[in-house]
């Protein structure tokens, strides 16, 4: 009894397995035709995609306090004080000169900008305009 069960759950696992495979090929042959394609250039296009490295960019959070004159740049994750000047405009500059931090994204007034390569710019779609 006991060898029927096991034979049971096994054909039943093998099946699932070729159905399985079955399905996901014949999604791809769908893709690649919907892009003009055949399977075998849908495979070369997936497998050459692979190997291509993207890089990491982690981007630092910090957030600002206003006293007086002042602006003070504060790290949201440590609370450790970056630096301090009279605008946002200096103070992303400073970032940049002086800790070499590239990108950043600064919660200034209850708003969100983002200090690249020491300027300020309020969208993310400014940060590929020279």
């Amino acid at each position: 009894m006991e060898i029927i069960i096991l034979f049971t759950f096994i054909s039943g696992w093998i099946s699932c397995q070729l159905y399985i495979g079955y399905k996901i090929h014949k999604t791809l042959e769908r893709v690649a035709k919907d892009n003009n394609m055949s399977f075998d250039q849908l495979a070369n296009v997936l497998t050459d995609s692979q190997s291509v490295k993207s890089s990491v960019i982690k981007v630092q959070n910090f957030f600002t306090e206003t006293n007086s004159n002042s602006i003070m740049l504060y790290n949201k994750d440590t609370g450790k004080f970056m630096g301090q000047a009279s605008s946002i405009d200096e103070l992303a500059d400073n970032l940049y000169n002086y800790d070499k931090i590239k990108f950043a994204l600064v919660s200034h007034n209850d708003t969100l900008v983002w200090f690249v390569e020491g300027r300020v710019k309020n969208d993310l779609q400014d940060i590929n305009e020279n």
